[in-house]
């Protein structure tokens, strides 16, 4: 599968990638729209779409939501964090490229609290702030 980059921003151009590439083109942060013919547009074609924060297991921003439920290969887990070793390819970018909509990719970070709830294990006696452990897709609709 190929799709193309439409790049709306000062580095301009159109270029062509196939679907294991989605991983380099989707940076941390980074909105991305994929129109009805499954190409990617960098930049948001005009519309002003910030992305969310993902914090505890909770994106923080309305209208987003997660797109990686029952994607990642983690045993025994169907949730929306990817496991640190995993990418944005195969049936994960196959199914994003098929979606029109709005996509980022998001760093998932804890509270010192959230840490001991989402990963089960005792907080830190030095913990001073967020961790970053694994990683999301948010979807958008265009609205």
């Amino acid at each position: 599968m190929t799709f193309t980059v439409h790049q709306h921003n000062d580095r301009g151009g159109v270029h062509r990638y196939t679907s294991s590439d989605l991983n380099s083109v989707m940076e941390f942060d980074h909105v991305i729209y994929v129109d009805e013919l499954g190409d990617v547009h960098e930049g948001t074609m005009n519309d002003v779409v910030f992305p969310p924060s993902l914090c505890d297991d909770e994106l923080d921003t309305y209208g987003w939501t997660f797109f990686t439920y029952g994607y990642s290969g983690q045993h025994g887990y169907n949730g929306p964090i990817m496991h640190n070793s995993e990418t944005i390819a195969g049936s994960l970018a196959a199914d994003i490229l098929a979606q029109p909509g709005y996509y980022v990719a998001l760093v998932s970070t804890y509270t010192c609290e959230g840490w001991h709830e989402a990963i089960g294990e005792d907080i830190p006696d030095d913990c001073d702030g967020d961790h970053a452990e694994g990683w999301a897709v948010a979807y958008r609709e265009k609205a």
